[in-house]
């Protein structure tokens, strides 16, 4: 043997620092039964689910809600066919007794046959493409959360952070609306409308709750109700801009069987706080999410408009929201009744060939902040008729009726524009039977303007032609100009004036044409006296899940209280009498205003109290929209704002919506958008 000595065995050294990887709980996957059930002919009642009623029905809470009616032995099978040479798909439900379900009406009726009071409406999906057990797994964890909700949520949200080991903001969570000082909400089920329905709302005929929101609809473009408003078996496919008035605490109908309750319930969907790459933390689902499904609502304190300013200088505005269900009406009101077009029979028509601008309709239409507008648009003036036109009107609506297919297009109203210049689109109130007078017989009316404007006062400036145009009435202007200062030995000052300026802004203000220049000393003198829209120190988002038109948003009088600002902004203010902009009797009067007087919305902030809906982040191709919804309270103020799926989700998908910030609304602040859709718009302010 050896005399040499063993050498010590070294003991290996610490392993390299690495990030710690989080564990995961791995979803087990569903296995569909392969077993076949048979259908006896029988009349389905309560016994049928007698064997699969679970003594407890929170047992599958916190699962996928599309797997849930698997789990109580019901069958979801995929079929297919072949119409035309194309193959559709469509899915099929098969009862725990044997009854195949074709369509939501007949899974609806057999949960109100059943007494189903632990499988609801909207747990069973039509849609093939939404698969139901087809869970996202997040590949690697460094950061990994449960539950930050800490069991305020019906279902557990997760956090999982997949890039570093940083933890989410620290943010006291919160699903219910928290009114700070100077809000008061009125829940008191005396403020509430309540219906006595015993079916389940299903008759939507006679459910209370209901017909408010099909009522409401009257307030559209058209002014017809919309029959088909409102849910449709627990989804919504569209946004209602009126909003949606839910069954409350003061109905009869029962809680969890009632068809008009849905955001009520809160949280259903799985969903996960998860860390994106350029965009900080964002919500994903965990599972596919149907079309019109409830996600979410958007939660925080409710503050004024004047301490929201203040808040948002101090903490950051990036988490504000706008209350601004009013507005978003009544704009869409504003829009519709601008556009709108006389009747033959009205006799309200306007003669293009006998046109007139009163001198006293000369003053500033063009709010402060109001963003400029494209060149191009068309121009539209609305003038008074001449007595010839008044007597002739009878004989112009009976050749109206035999009048060309081509002189009832768009296009036979309207005075195109090619003035290189921002307006205002506003439409003129002409007969077709006027439009083919001024067509035929120009030459006429050119004669009976000379004349009539021979014998008017010095003062009455002459009738336009009738190819006005945007450039014409700048022309106009400046000649008039030119000949009323004339005598004061002014003239070459006008004339200085004249070059220097640049736009003509055409507008409407109480039913008068209204032209401002464009120049840069009457901008700044008009910026200091008008009192219009002007830009807010923060950035509101807007909680309407509809897109304005480009008309739309153009109709803003001066002086009035355009609140909404457009898309997240907030209103101007009033009159002194209450009147906007202390206009006379015949100036429109805002709905906020019979709040005792209030002038602009109420603010979500949700910075540092607030739910999941904080977390949301914005797209210009997003796959949310938002819906204004009355649960606890009928004051058209304070709608819970819900988010709604605008498409079909696959699992593992980041949710998104609209923060409709209007770009440049905040003076000297730019934001870039990162949402990196083929849509993107590349600035959110």
């Amino acid at each position: 043997m050896s005399n040499q000595k063993a050498l010590p065995i070294l003991a290996p050294g610490p392993p390299p620092l690495l990030p710690s990887m989080a564990s995961v709980p791995h979803q087990p996957s569903y296995r569909a039964p392969t077993d076949r059930v048979f259908y006896m002919v029988h009349t389905c009642h309560p016994t049928c689910l007698n064997h699969v009623r679970p003594p407890n029905p929170d047992i599958h809470r916190g699962k996928n809600p599309l797997l849930t009616p698997l789990l109580y032995d019901f069958r979801r099978m995929t079929a297919r066919r072949k119409v035309n040479r194309k193959m559709s798909f469509h899915v099929i439900y098969k009862a725990p007794c044997g009854r195949c379900l074709r369509n939501m009406a007949e899974i609806q009726n057999y949960l109100f046959q059943t007494s189903c009071d632990f499988i609801f409406l909207e747990m069973f999906c039509l849609d093939p493409y939404v698969l139901v057990d087809r869970p996202f797994q997040p590949q690697r964890a460094f950061y990994y959360i449960q539950d930050i909700t800490c069991g305020r949520e019906d279902i557990p949200l997760s956090c999982v952070n997949e890039i570093d080991s940083t933890p989410p903001p620290k943010v006291a969570y919160n699903k219910e609306r928290i009114p700070e000082d100077g809000v008061y909400i009125n829940t008191s089920p005396e403020f509430l409308v309540g219906c006595d329905c015993t079916d389940g709302c299903r008759d939507k005929s006679k459910c209370s709750c209901h017909q408010l929101t099909l009522q409401a609809t009257a307030c559209t473009p058209g002014a017809q109700i919309n029959p088909n408003a409102g849910y449709l078996h627990k989804r919504l496919d569209e946004c209602l801009p009126t909003g949606v008035y839910e069954c409350n605490k003061r109905c009869k109908c029962c809680v969890h069987m009632c068809t008009n309750r849905l955001v009520q319930h809160g949280l259903q969907v799985r969903l996960q706080l998860f860390k994106t790459q350029n965009k900080g933390w964002g919500i994903r689902c965990l599972d596919d999410v149907a079309k019109g499904s409830f996600v979410c609502i958007y939660a925080g304190k409710i503050l004024t408009d004047d301490f929201a300013d203040k808040e948002g200088l101090e903490m950051g505005d990036e988490y504000f929201a706008n209350l601004d269900h009013i507005e978003s009406v009544e704009k869409i009101k504003k829009g519709y009744e601008s556009e709108a077009h006389c009747s033959d029979s009205e006799g309200n028509g306007v003669d293009m060939s006998s046109m007139k601008i009163q001198p006293s309709a000369l003053v500033s239409a063009n709010p402060v902040g109001r963003p400029p507008k494209r060149a191009g648009q068309a121009v539209f003036i609305t003038a008074r008729r001449s007595d010839s036109s008044r007597e002739s009107n009878d004989e112009d609506d009976k050749d109206s009726k035999s009048d060309d297919k081509s002189d009832s297009s768009d296009e036979t109203f309207v005075v195109k524009n090619h003035y290189n210049s921002s307006s205002s689109v506003w439409r003129s109130y002409t007969t077709r039977g006027q439009a083919k007078r001024n067509k035929e017989g120009s030459q006429d009316s050119k004669d009976g303007m000379s004349a009539s404007a021979g014998g008017a006062d010095n003062q009455t400036p002459p009738f336009m032609p009738e190819e006005t145009g945007k450039s014409k009435v700048a022309s106009w202007l400046t000649s008039q100009g030119m000949k009323k200062d004339s005598g004061d030995g002014k003239s070459q000052a006008k004339m200085e004036a004249a070059k220097k300026q640049d736009v003509i802004t055409i507008s409407d203000s109480d039913d008068v044409l209204t032209i401002s220049s464009g120049s840069d000393d009457n901008n700044k003198e008009r910026d200091k006296l008008t009192h219009g829209v002007t830009k807010r120190p923060v950035a509101v988002k807007s909680t309407r899940g509809f897109a304005l038109k480009s008309g739309h948003s153009l109709v803003v009088k001066t002086g009035t209280p355009a609140a909404g600002g457009g898309p997240g902004g907030h209103g101007g203010k009033t009159g002194p009498q209450g009147q906007p902009g202390g206009g006379g009797d015949n100036a429109h009067r805002n709905t906020r205003l019979f709040f005792d007087g209030e002038e602009s919305c109420y603010i979500i902030d949700a910075k540092l109290e607030g739910n999941l809906g904080r977390y949301l982040n914005h797209s210009c191709s997003p796959n949310l929209f938002v819906q204004n919804v009355f649960v606890d309270t009928h004051d058209l103020r304070f709608p819970w704002v819900a988010l709604f799926a605008s498409e079909r989700i696959r699992a593992g998908t980041e949710l998104t919506w609209d923060y409709n910030y209007e770009v440049g609304c905040v003076e000297g602040k730019e934001l870039l958008c990162c949402c990196g859709s083929t849509e993107c718009r590349g600035r959110l302010l």
